[in-house]
């Protein structure tokens, strides 16, 4: 059986160990608040920089944007947010190396990380705006009707002195007019 000194002497070792950790982990945490990543995408027209949990900080565009369609820019606003939101794993795995190292705890937190941030798809370059069409004109087509109007609503019955506007009759509120 272990001594006295022998079991207070692993006590303290693991309390010492513990508190080792906590540092550790609090440092990785102080570190992954301060992560920002900034991306870009349609040659730098569109700028997008997300925050430790991967949302947007901050959107920047160029004066280029003003040859892109409303979608064009919406949409590189998203593929800028998800290239910058692809490279937090690996930002993750960085801080994580460097101040706890490797546990299952560090990797099921990259993991997770790059589950919810994947790498985004191959970002394929709008064409120039000499080739975009922003409206598509066929001449065969024929312009779509204009809908019917809907009918106006009839006018509810005005209340009597007995009314307590409510409706407890067997009657139908559907008219039969």
């Amino acid at each position: 059986m272990a001594e006295l000194s022998d079991v207070e002497r692993m006590v303290a070792d693991w309390e010492r160990d513990a508190e080792e950790k906590a540092q550790r982990y609090q440092r990785m945490q102080e570190q992954v608040e301060r992560i920002s990543i900034t991306e870009s995408v349609a040659s730098g027209a569109v700028s997008v920089t997300v925050g430790h949990n991967g949302l947007p900080t901050d959107v920047k565009m160029t004066q280029a944007v003003l040859k892109m369609s409303p979608d064009e820019i919406a949409s590189n606003v998203l593929n800028a947010m998800r290239k910058a939101q692809s490279k937090y794993p690996e930002r993750l795995a960085e801080i994580t190396a460097e101040t706890v190292g490797d546990d299952q705890t560090t990797r099921h937190l990259v993991a997770t990380a790059a589950d919810n941030f994947p790498a985004p798809p191959d970002e394929d370059e709008p064409p120039p705006a000499s080739e975009r069409q922003l409206f598509r004109h066929d001449d065969d087509e024929e312009p779509t009707p204009k809908p019917p109007s809907t009918p106006k609503p009839t006018p509810r019955r005005k209340p009597g002195p007995d009314d307590d506007g409510e409706d407890f009759s067997d009657q139908s509120f559907l008219r039969h007019d």
